[in-house]
């Protein structure tokens, strides 16, 4: 599977679960809402009025003066979690990868050849390097984003198949460096 693929993959699979983080919350929010009506009807002294408790009635079994506060703080909990799962910002990953595979296949190409003329593999190196660069600016923008909040397991997992990602490049590119050394080529 080529690296734009594993990585639109990852990139999927991340973004269905902000999605669904996103839905979560909105019924979160209807949630919270109900606890804080229920929370001045407390206040208010106006638990025992049902019209005005009407508003919430699917949530009184569940409400009670004990417990409303617990279930506050647990749904502001759950409502921090699932914001922490955020947007994932396009750093250029994809755009990088794509060209940086396409560099390695050439230079793959050369090696099957047996090419060692010092002219071919400069001009695959002059590229390589742009590229590899612009892998590590846009690395940069991913690791800031994916260092917040770490520890979630959405974020684990994208930073993990960025990780086997970035070990394939790095193997192919080993490879590719071995053979110019090999060779004794310039560059």
């Amino acid at each position: 599977m080529s690296l734009v693929r594993e990585w639109r993959l990852a990139k999927k699979r991340y973004d269905a679960a902000h999605t669904q983080a996103q839905k979560q919350i909105q019924g979160l929010n209807t949630k919270l809402s109900a606890v804080e009506y229920y929370l001045h009807a407390l206040r208010d002294d106006k638990l025992s009025d049902q019209a005005h408790m009407r508003k919430i009635d699917a949530y009184l079994d569940e409400f009670s003066p004990d417990s409303i506060e617990t279930i506050q703080a647990a749904l502001f909990r759950e409502l921090e979690n699932l914001t922490a799962i955020e947007c994932r910002p396009e750093a250029g990953i994809e755009r990088t990868l794509a060209a940086l595979e396409q560099i390695l296949e050439a230079a793959e190409e050369l090696m099957a050849k047996g090419e060692v003329s010092a002219a071919q593999w400069s001009q695959y190196r002059e590229v390589y390097d742009r590229s590899a660069h612009r892998l590590m600016d846009a690395g940069d923008v991913f690791e800031e984003f994916i260092n917040k909040r770490a520890n979630m397991e959405e974020k684990l997992a994208l930073r993990l198949d960025h990780a086997t990602l970035l070990k394939k490049i790095t193997q192919r590119s080993r490879a590719v460096h071995d053979y110019l050394q090999r060779n004794e080529i310039p560059g």
